[in-house]
C-alpha cells in the first residue's frame, strides 16, 4: 500500500531550511487530499499531498505545520542544516530539529545537543513532537487493518490517533538540552 511522507519529503525540508515564520494561509487544495479531479477517494492514504486526508483525518504533515507555527518572527542564524532558532515577540526562544529521510528510504535516529549562551535563570524546555509516535495516525490505521472505507468509529479513532500528545517538559541542564529524532522526525522545542 502507498503511504503518505510525514514531512512531503524534500519540499517540506527547503522549507524548514527557508522558514523566517509560516504563512497564515494556505490553498485548499494543498491543504485537503480530496480534488475534484481525482474523483471519488478510494482510500484514507493513498498518496496524496494534502495535509488531510479524506475523512477529515490530520495526517502527519498537518501536525508537522501546527508545530511549527509556534516558531517566532525572528530567525536566529545556526550552523546546522537540521536545526532552526527562532525568537519571540517577548524574548523565549522556539526551536525546530528535524531528522528527515529522504522518501523511500530509512535512516537512523539521531541525537542532537543543543546549548543555549546568555539565558539567565533555570529554563525549561517544552518539547512537542511529530513521529512515528507522535502526532501519525499510520499506526493506528495499520492496527485496524487499512480499511479501504473506514466506518464513521474507525474515523473517529483515526482523527483521536492523529492528535499531538501534550509537550514534554524537561529541565535545561547548564543551559542544554540533549534530544533524539525518530527517523523523518520533528521536534519544536519551546523555551521558557
Amino acid at each position: 500500500a502507498v503511504t503518505d511522507s510525514i514531512y512531503m519529503g524534500p519540499w517540506l525540508a527547503d522549507t524548514i531550511r527557508q522558514c523566517d515564520g509560516l504563512v497564515d494561509r494556505m490553498s485548499y487544495w494543498t491543504f485537503s487530499d480530496v480534488f475534484e479531479e481525482q474523483g471519488v477517494v478510494k482510500q484514507p492514504f493513498y498518496g496524496g499531498f494534502g495535509l488531510i486526508a479524506a475523512g477529515g483525518i490530520p495526517k502527519s504533515s498537518y501536525n508537522a505545520f501546527k508545530l511549527l507555527h509556534r516558531l517566532g518572527d525572528e530567525r536566529i542564524s545556526v550552523e546546522s542544516n537540521s536545526v532552526l532558532v527562532t525568537r519571540q515577540k517577548d524574548g523565549s526562544l522556539v526551536v525546530a530539529a528535524w531528522n528527515l529521510v529522504p522518501p523511500d528510504e530509512t535512516g537512523p535516529p539521531k541525537t542532537i545537543h543543543l546549548r543555549f549562551e546568555h539565558l539567565a535563570g533555570s529554563r525549561r524546555a517544552y518539547i512537542s513532537r511529530v513521529d512515528r509516535d507522535h502526532g501519525d495516525v499510520h499506526p493506528a490505521y495499520e492496527k485496524m487493518g487499512q480499511p479501504r472505507y473506514p466506518t464513521p468509529e474507525q474515523l473517529k479513532a483515526l482523527r483521536q490517533a492523529a492528535q499531538l500528545p501534550p509537550a514534554e517538559i524537561r529541565e535545561l541542564t547548564n543551559g542544554e538540552l540533549t534530544l533524539d529524532l525518530a527517523p523523518d522526525g520533528l521536534a519544536v522545542i519551546e523555551v521558557k
